[in-house]
């Protein structure tokens, strides 16, 4: 207990906190879910190249659009299908991409439910609580989360089909469904790759136990395969009736495009995800081995232990061929790690416990003292050196009216400083301890830090100046730039482009939109003329151009 903790502990707060863990955990996953998902644009990310192709699927030709897609989606049917929904269902309230960005809430909330649940078929109660916990609590599942990503779809996926595989030894039938469900999000909401991950899964598991060999398991697999093909089914019919044609074009569409990206694992394949993986795993990979430790090999016996390893071994080998090549692409592999480390969460050795605990404090206390400075220098100027430092990263930025961000910001500093005191030394508090703080932190951090990183990110206003230069009648344009600069030109433009080599005159388009750096002194001849040149305020590195194409005779 921190000292002089008796100002600011209250007995019957923290009674209520100990003895109900559940509804604590809840509280911050959804706290942890749901802030950060709107009030932004989408930034330069995947979720620009998503907002590219949201903005040209149109309710009435959406079936047919997404498989004539220019470029390859990077979702299924289904991720495409609840982001147009929850457009069209909150579009007088929300932005498209906020509008967009609440489905990542339920897939991140599914996912924690039935981590949660599979850790108590697998484990008990506690762990019950605490998978969900070490699972929010790794610093990677923060990067991309919220933002627009089938990621966290492939995550809940994996998480109902990974609870139905520990059911089906006890409950063949409610675990067969499970397994269908799971299994239908993940060839339905993602490329058709992953399904290999199921696939391995159940293979080793097989070979593994004997549980999984019996009559039972394989009632389980029919089930779960019957599933998967009725709901898989229900799309084709939808493809059909739409259009008689449509289910054979994506069948060898979505096969074409998963093999093409399994490919002989190259050095650097693997050098990516270990060098990122201490960090992206912290401090979930220190339960995880500890866990292995105290377990030994009985652990390695039962089913218990055996399921979530199986499934790390699964993801690492599919992903290891289909190459990892940004974080999120990671991000699976904490749902087997969060299982495991659970085990040990609550007998990790008391001196290891009290250290990430005060760890976890003091990082807290140290970021939270940061955001309030950075805060201060760009809304009151001051400390000076850094407001100076603030406006020459982002020229002209309009904090605007923050009383309201300032009080709730306050409120939760205040919170969090009390909450810590409130938390009773328990084996599992350095875990609760870390999901606290981690969420109040990324909380804060939303609520003033997060309006000054959009103005600095957003291409909104770049775009809007591109608009201008536009005829209000003109052919297609050509976008020689970066897909999710593509995507957002697309998006914040409200026009379609295509990116048709620039020799290429089959298409008379009238408009080139170039990119290129600050640097570059590239210089494109005719029959195109500079009318616009200029790109993010303080972006010193991406510099845009806007051509015309001549069209006087020659």
């Amino acid at each position: 207990m921190l000292r002089p903790g008796h100002f600011f502990r209250h007995d019957k707060t923290a009674e209520v906190i100990t003895n109900h863990p559940v509804i604590l955990t809840i509280a911050v996953c959804i706290a942890w879910t749901l802030f950060g998902l709107t009030g932004h644009d989408p930034w330069k990310s995947e979720e620009a190249v998503f907002m590219g192709h949201l903005s040209q699927l149109k309710d009435t030709s959406f079936y047919f659009e997404l498989l004539g897609l220019e470029e390859i989606p990077l979702a299924g049917p289904l991720f495409y299908a609840a982001s147009l929904g929850f457009i069209e269902l909150f579009s007088p309230m929300l932005a498209a991409h906020d509008a967009a960005r609440l489905t990542m809430a339920i897939w991140l909330l599914s996912t924690f439910l039935f981590v949660g649940l599979t850790a108590n078929e697998l484990w008990g109660r506690s762990q019950s609580w605490l998978a969900p916990l070490l699972l929010l609590g790794s610093v990677g599942l923060i990067v991309k989360s919220h933002q627009i990503s089938a990621t966290p779809l492939l995550m809940a996926g994996l998480s109902i089909f990974f609870y139905g595989l520990s059911l089906a030894p006890r409950l063949s039938i409610i675990g067969g469904l499970w397994l269908g469900a799971g299994t239908s999000i993940i060839v339905l909401g993602t490329t058709i790759q992953n399904i290999f991950i199921p696939i391995v899964t159940i293979t080793l598991i097989a070979l593994a136990n004997f549980r999984y060999r019996g009559f039972r398991f394989l009632n389980s697999l029919c089930i779960g395969a019957l599933v998967t093909l009725v709901l898989v089914g229900i799309w084709l019919i939808v493809l059909y009736q739409f259009d008689p044609s449509l289910p054979l074009l994506w069948i060898p569409y979505a096969w074409d495009g998963a093999f093409h990206l399994f490919r002989s694992p190259s050095l650097d394949d693997l050098a990516y995800p270990l060098s990122i993986f201490p960090w992206f795993t912290w401090p979930t990979w220190i339960f995880v081995f500890w866990s292995i430790w105290i377990e030994g090999r009985d652990g390695l016996k039962r089913k218990e232990l055996q399921l979530p390893i199986i499934l790390l071994l699964s993801m690492m080998l599919v992903l290891g061929f289909t190459g990892i090549n940004k974080e999120s692409g990671l991000a699976p592999i904490l749902l087997p790690l969060a299982l495991i480390g659970s085990i040990a969460a609550t007998r990790i050795p008391r001196g290891a416990g009290n250290a990430l605990y005060w760890f976890a404090v003091m990082t807290a206390l140290f970021f939270t003292i940061a955001a309030w400075i950075y805060f201060s220098a760009s809304y009151f100027g001051f400390p000076q050196e850094l407001s100076a430092h603030l406006s020459n990263l982002q020229p002209g930025y309009q904090p605007g009216n923050r009383i309201i961000g300032i009080l709730i910001g306050a409120a939760m500093s205040i919170t969090w400083f009390l909450l810590l005191f409130n938390l009773k030394r328990r084996p599992e508090r350095s875990v609760v301890i870390w999901a606290i703080n981690l969420t109040f932190g990324w909380m804060l951090a939303v609520i003033l830090l997060f309006h000054w990183i959009d103005e600095r990110k957003t291409y909104a206003p770049m775009v809007k100046s591109i608009m201008l230069q536009l005829d209000a009648e003109h052919d297609c344009i050509i976008t020689q730039v970066g897909p999710a600069q593509r995507g957002l030109i697309q998006y914040f433009g409200g026009i379609e482009t295509t990116n048709i080599y620039l020799d290429n005159n089959s298409q008379n388009c009238n408009y080139l939109i170039y990119q290129d750096r600050q640097d570059d002194d590239n210089h494109i001849g005719a029959p195109w003329e500079l009318i616009w040149e200029g790109g993010r305020s303080g972006d010193r590195d991406e510099r845009y151009r806007l051509y015309k194409r001549d069209s006087r005779p020659k």
